[in-house]
């Protein structure tokens, strides 16, 4: 059972942390009526140790959530050379590049993206505008969204200005925003984005998790950009 609990994150969510990992295909989290995780169960790719897996998801949940947890809580099965993630979920487009980040399928790195500046302010009817601007290599890119005014809805705005500054970098279209959550455990929130990377039929989860100690803007471009940037292969 795990030692510090869950707060207010659901398993899906956790769920979906987990699946950004690499090497896992697939991921189901069980908890009590307390919030702590009671049994994690992992499906790994071929070629990843269970134990290897074990200590990333520790440090995923321990760095990400705060979240401690006992090993024994997490079963590791893998799939066989070849084998397909199951209810047909794609296998993960992504492989080592031996630091522990994800690399892009192409094996060609784009190029870490770096935040340079956000803008935020309500508009006259009452919508909250945010405009987002990152740099690649020496280029910059800039976007904007709206959204509410509630720190969700700052957050939503933020993570949706940032994917469109980053598809105007881009010739493609290769990065989705899912969705976008605000969780606390022990006194702190956190900015949750969920994502994918696409490169042609193939898909890739891709999860950022951010602490919100200013705003809930720049929380959710730091989370997002931490999504973003395993796909292209660099640490954050």
């Amino acid at each position: 059972m795990s030692s510090i609990g869950t707060g207010s994150l659901t398993e899906q969510e956790i769920e979906r942390l987990l699946c950004a990992l690499e090497g896992i295909a697939s991921a189901r989290v069980s908890t009590d009526g307390y919030g702590r995780i009671t049994a994690i169960h992992i499906l790994a790719e071929a070629g990843f140790h269970p134990k290897q897996v074990v200590r990333n998801i520790e440090s995923a949940l321990s760095a990400g959530l705060g979240v401690t947890i006992d090993r024994r809580v997490v079963s590791v099965a893998q799939l066989q050379e070849g084998a397909e993630p199951p209810e047909g979920r794609p296998a993960p487009a992504a492989s080592s590049n031996g630091n522990g980040a994800v690399s892009h399928p192409g094996g060609q790195s784009r190029g870490r993206l770096v935040f340079v500046s956000y803008d935020a302010r309500t508009q006259p009817n009452r919508e909250s505008l945010c405009r987002v601007t990152v740099r690649q290599h020496k280029e910059e890119f800039t976007g904007s969204a709206t959204g509410g005014t509630t720190p969700l809805g700052r957050a939503q705005a933020a993570a949706r200005a940032l994917f469109s500054a980053i598809t105007e970098g881009r010739e493609q279209d290769n990065f989705v925003l899912d969705d976008v959550a605000i969780v606390s455990s022990f006194g702190r929130s956190f900015v949750l984005v969920a994502a994918h990377g696409r490169d042609g039929r193939e898909l890739l989860p891709l999860t950022g998790v951010a602490q919100i100690t200013r705003s809930p803007e720049e929380a959710a471009i730091l989370a997002g950009l931490q999504a973003v940037n395993r796909w292209n292969g660099l640490e954050d």
